[in-house]
C-alpha cells in the first residue's frame, strides 16, 4: 500500500470510530454507511470525506451534520484525538469537505413515526466544507 493509500486508510478508519455511536450504525459504522475519503491535501489537513447512505438501511434524516456532528471545538478536539490514533497528526487547521449521497432503497423517517418508504432514485451529492477556525494547538498544558 502506498503512503497515500495509507493516509487515506487511516483517515477513514478515524471516521468509522466517530461515528460508531451513531443510532443505528450499532457499533459497525463501516456496514450502516459507505465510507471513503479522497482529495488528501498534505498530511490529512484537508481531506473529502464521502457518506454514503446505503440502500435497505433506515436513517433518521440524510443530514450531514447529524451524522458527523456539528463541528464545535469540541467536535474538531475529537476529530484530532481519532485522527492521532490512527497515526495521522496534521500540523495545520483541518478543512473538511463533507459529501453525502442517498442510495436509492435507503429509507428516511425526517421525524415521522411510522415505517418510511425507500428512496425511488440515487439522490446527492451534497456537499458542505468546514473550516478548523483556530490554529494547531500544542498539548501542552501548565
Amino acid at each position: 500500500m502506498d503512503e497515500h493509500a495509507t493516509l487515506q486508510a487511516r483517515i477513514c478508519a478515524a471516521w468509522t470510530d466517530l461515528l460508531r455511536r451513531n443510532r443505528g450504525a450499532e457499533g459497525r459504522p463501516d456496514q450502516y454507511y459507505a465510507l471513503s475519503v479522497e482529495n488528501i491535501r498534505g498530511h490529512g489537513e484537508a481531506f473529502e470525506l464521502c457518506l454514503t447512505f446505503r440502500a435497505g438501511r433506515t436513517y433518521c434524516c440524510c443530514e450531514d451534520m447529524c451524522h458527523t456532528g456539528v463541528f464545535t471545538e469540541k467536535r474538531w478536539r475529537q476529530l484530532r484525538a481519532a485522527l492521532a490514533v490512527h497515526g495521522v497528526e496534521p500540523q495545520e487547521p483541518l478543512v473538511v469537505r463533507i459529501c453525502t449521497r442517498l442510495e436509492a432503497g435507503a429509507r428516511l423517517h425526517d421525524g415521522k413515526s411510522d415505517e418510511p418508504e425507500p428512496a425511488m432514485y440515487d439522490q446527492g451529492p451534497w456537499t458542505l466544507t468546514v473550516r478548523e477556525q483556530s490554529p494547531v494547538a500544542s498539548d501542552h498544558h501548565e
